[in-house]
């Protein structure tokens, strides 16, 4: 994250919308270790609702929160993923996500996807791919020893995969057990299941995430 920062630094107003979504589809990605297409469920409304309060909160944390398919008798379709606001290693998911947030409002935008295309419609992780390997291309041509320049980065990574993998792995390596790796992607099963769930308020959601706050950030304290 540190060339993105440098960028950022130095990026004019017209380009920051774009830094800023570039830096937080990465950082949310590998704290969640979401897979590509997952990422860009991230909802803005959702997100926003929540950000003051997380902030305040005893155990300082973002609420990610993804649009899923599944049905709810509230019209509130969306999952809860709190993640620390920064990483023991220093990953600044919340600052990055802020930047996202601020551009928006600027530009009058307050809800829907949070990748989206000019239409509002949700965008593809493939837009993001080509943005990644340049990063990853860069790395290799400065720094060798990190990815070896024989290495084909196209074919050997995409945002499709990656990130789950890298983060799955990088929480492991660091201590995490199987079961807070297994919590972490709780949701992915609800998700594919589509089943309905409880007619709740918003505000029960989020008392119901707090009461587990502490399991549910012990993923990102790994990272």
């Amino acid at each position: 994250m540190e060339d993105l920062d440098r960028d950022w630094e130095t990026c004019l107003n017209r380009f920051q919308l774009e830094l800023a979504l570039e830096g937080a589809f990465y950082l949310i990605a590998f704290i969640l270790a979401l897979r590509g297409e997952e990422v860009p469920m991230v909802e803005i409304r959702g997100l926003a609702k929540h950000w003051e309060q997380s902030a305040q909160h005893a155990k300082p944390h973002v609420v990610i929160t993804l649009l899923g398919r599944f049905k709810s008798e509230t019209g509130e379709c969306y999952h809860m993923m709190p993640i620390l606001c920064t990483t023991p290693q220093g990953l600044e998911q919340r600052k990055w996500i802020e930047r996202v947030l601020t551009e928006y409002q600027r530009r009058g935008v307050v809800s829907g996807y949070m990748f989206r295309n000019p239409d509002g419609s949700k965008s593809k992780n493939s837009s993001m791919n080509r943005k990644f390997n340049d990063r990853l291309e860069a790395v290799q041509a400065s720094k060798p020893q990190l990815i070896n320049r024989d290495m084909d980065v196209c074919e050997e990574y995409g945002v499709s995969r990656s990130f789950r993998r890298g983060g799955t792995s990088t929480a492991t390596y660091n201590g995490a057990l199987a079961l807070v790796t297994e919590l972490n992607g709780r949701w992915r099963k609800k998700e594919q299941s589509g089943a309905s769930r409880p007619s709740i308020t918003v505000r029960e959601h989020y008392m119901d995430v707090q009461m587990v706050l502490d399991q549910l950030l012990e993923f990102s304290r790994y990272l």
